[in-house]
């Protein structure tokens, strides 16, 4: 699956030689140790593939064109994001979900969330970043399983503070909107392979040779085409679209969506780490009543134990401050802590800083 970043429309490979001149669009900062890191959803072309039997055994994988066709599919964006090198995988942000959305011809399109429907462009976001790797996996579902209307519990759908709802939430919903039965139903359906883009993973590197590299800007996924088509032929779009070099048509022969990733600083998105650790302990345990006051309670408690754990770590970095490398890092992981934890520990950081 190809990606590309764009500088100023420009398309160019992820994938940077040692040595080679970094550059960005007008208007982004580089992404560093100890700034802020944020990764949000920008644009989705959607069309909508079908699998049908070529006689032979094998299938052919087509896409809806033509006629005068106009649906409503009910459709989910999710994404999976995970900054910690552990084998298990990561609490699923739902970014997206339209119980109605139209498609004319099996094409639709997303470059507004609005108000009406549920929807949250925030992929990722730390305070304070720490060098780490950044893994995205995006999912596109076409959800037609009759068994289950998900649009029953859609006003269960909703954000926590400002932070995005989580897929681990779902059962909680379900169990305060709906019969206790659905819950079952529910977690089987989310299981289900029926998408109109199948699961994308994308793994940025901060500061590595030879690897897709984590740097600020849009990056563009396609399905569906060669890298090299990609950067040769096509470009983005002030508005995110992806088009012709030659003719400034739209592409539109397969779907594609469009990332920003860039360093700002948003207060809003503060809450995110701990939400995502309450949405992963929430998958480990089974329990009724109101979603917003359990997951209240764990993200207080997670406030706590980052506190600790970043404390411990910068405890454990204090003999190494000669290196310059280390103060950074040290910094960083300060910028972390809540402000409460902040205003108590500020002298000992000047005592381990030597300020």
């Amino acid at each position: 699956m190809p990606f590309a970043l764009s500088v100023n429309g420009e398309l160019k490979s992820l994938t940077y030689a040692p040595g080679e001149d970094e550059s960005r669009s007008t208007g982004y900062n580089p992404i560093s140790i100890g700034k802020p890191l944020v990764v949000r959803y920008l644009n989705f072309f959607l069309k909508i593939p079908n699998t049908t039997s070529s006689g032979s055994g094998d299938d052919e994988l087509w896409y809806r064109s033509g006629g005068d066709d106009n649906s409503s599919e009910e459709v989910m964006i999710t994404t999976f994001v995970k900054t910690t090198e552990e084998k298990k995988g990561a609490a699923e942000v739902i970014n997206y979900y339209n119980p109605e959305m139209l498609f004319k011809n099996g094409i639709s399109s997303l470059d507004s969330f609005g108000g009406e429907l549920y929807g949250h462009e925030l992929c990722y976001y730390t305070k304070s970043y720490l060098g780490e790797t950044v893994r995205l996996t995006t999912k596109i579902m076409e959800l037609d399983d009759a068994s289950v209307q998900l649009s029953e519990i859609a006003d269960g759908i909703e954000r926590i503070g400002s932070a995005p709802m989580f897929i681990e939430y779902l059962p909680y919903v379900a169990t305060a909107k709906a019969a206790t039965n659905i819950i079952g139903k529910l977690l089987k359906f989310l299981d289900r392979d029926d998408p109109i883009v199948k699961g994308i993973s994308l793994d940025l590197f901060y500061n590595v040779p030879h690897a897709k590299k984590l740097q600020s800007g849009r990056i563009v996924c396609v399905d569906g085409l060669s890298e090299k088509e990609l950067l040769s032929k096509y470009a983005l779009s002030q508005n995110n679209i992806l088009i012709n070099k030659k003719t400034n048509e739209e592409y539109q022969t397969t779907s594609y969506y469009v990332l920003q990733v860039n360093s700002e600083t948003n207060k809003l998105y503060d809450g995110f780490e701990y939400y995502q650790g309450a949405a992963e302990l929430l998958s480990k345990v089974n329990r009724k009543g109101r979603i917003q006051d359990f997951v209240g309670i764990i993200k207080d408690s997670l406030e706590t134990y980052y506190d600790r754990d970043m404390i411990n770590e910068i405890e454990g970095l204090r003999f190494d401050v000669d290196d310059d490398s280390t103060k950074q890092k040290i910094n960083a992981l300060y910028k972390k802590l809540t402000p409460q934890m902040k205003e108590l520990y500020k002298d000992r950081l000047k005592e381990i800083l030597g300020t």
